[in-house]
């Protein structure tokens, strides 16, 4: 992790160099980061952790303001609307990669509207089961469910979430069929879970830590492309025989179109400096969170592929959303 926000920096500085943008003294007044989200779940509460450490490096208040609503599309208008000064930010989860496939008359144009400053962090999915489930692998799982077409159930936390797309996703690429059940949150979804009313879930290793090392439930596949932090010796999905099968709930800073270049690579920069000063990375497992920094080109190619990786999911799937 310091290896790679070490390299980021010296990345950014040869490419910004001195005197490459006027917004030197940025920021001289306070900044506002809005957060399309209710108070109180885990990405507030990274939010939040986030805009304290990049207030102390900028010696400016940083404040976090929810607003949400609509599949986190007000708060994203809001932020769209903006002047693009750096003074209004964005703090938005993969759930943007969605919104152009679940609500197709957006007031916004993802890629034109709003400017890619950086990722920040990721939460990794892990695919667990019930105890009766006859899998110990992912690999005997998926040979299960193909042997026993529809007799696995499945909880997720409610339609068009990152947890049911994981599924449809699976099951486009693998030609697993489940019955699927949804719910309002990953809550009731983790209570039917532990007591064998759903076969299997995907939820953060935060989330099902206590349940696996109780032998309540049992981890068989990380849902990311890299093995998950906190379970470094659960194989992925990908490396099961899935290739490229990659879902996470990510976050990221963003703020409105047409930011000037040098202004951007400054807040890039200046985030991961924060970051890494405030020693998140500790702080964010505990949110079953890991560090996920990037570049502002890094972020805006990954938006794009997952744009469309979702975008052809929610239409073969032919998802409502709630």
């Amino acid at each position: 992790m310091k290896r790679r926000l070490a390299a980021l920096l010296a990345a950014l500085t040869l490419a910004i160099g001195p005197g490459a943008f006027a917004q030197d003294a940025f920021p001289t007044k306070p900044v506002k980061i809005i957060l399309p989200y209710a108070a109180g779940g885990g990405g507030d509460q990274f939010t939040r952790m986030f805009a304290q450490a990049l207030g102390d490096l900028w010696q400016q208040p940083v404040v976090v303001e929810n607003r949400p609503g609509a599949g986190a599309t007000i708060g994203t208008d809001a932020v769209a609307k903006s002047p693009p000064d750096g003074y209004t930010l964005l703090m938005i989860s993969s759930t943007i990669a969605v919104t152009p496939a679940a609500y197709p008359k957006l007031p916004y144009d993802v890629f034109k509207d709003l400017t890619p400053i950086g990722l920040l962090a990721q939460s990794p999915f892990i695919l667990t089961v019930n105890p009766n489930v006859p899998a110990q692998t992912f690999e005997e799982f998926v040979r299960y469910g193909r042997a026993n077409p529809g007799k696995l159930n499945f909880g997720h936390a409610g339609n068009g979430t990152m947890a049911h797309l994981s599924y449809e996703l699976l099951k486009a690429r693998t030609g697993l069929q489940a019955t699927v059940v949804a719910y309002r949150g990953s809550n009731p979804a983790m209570l039917d879970a532990l007591t064998g009313q759903v076969d299997f879930i995907v939820d953060t290793p935060a989330a099902i830590r206590q349940h696996v090392a109780a032998g309540k439930l049992r981890p068989v596949a990380a849902t990311t492309a890299r093995r998950a932090a906190a379970m470094p010796s659960l194989p992925t999905i990908a490396e099961s025989g899935v290739p490229g099968f990659d879902v996470s709930v990510w976050f990221g800073l963003m703020g409105p179109g047409g930011m000037p270049p040098g202004l951007v690579q400054k807040i890039n920069a200046d985030a991961l400096k924060a970051f890494a000063a405030a020693g998140l990375g500790p702080r964010l497992a505990v949110l079953g969170m890991e560090p996920f920094p990037s570049s502002p080109g890094e972020f805006g190619d990954l938006l794009r592929q997952e744009v469309a990786k979702w975008g052809q999911v929610v239409k073969a799937a032919n998802i409502k959303f709630d």
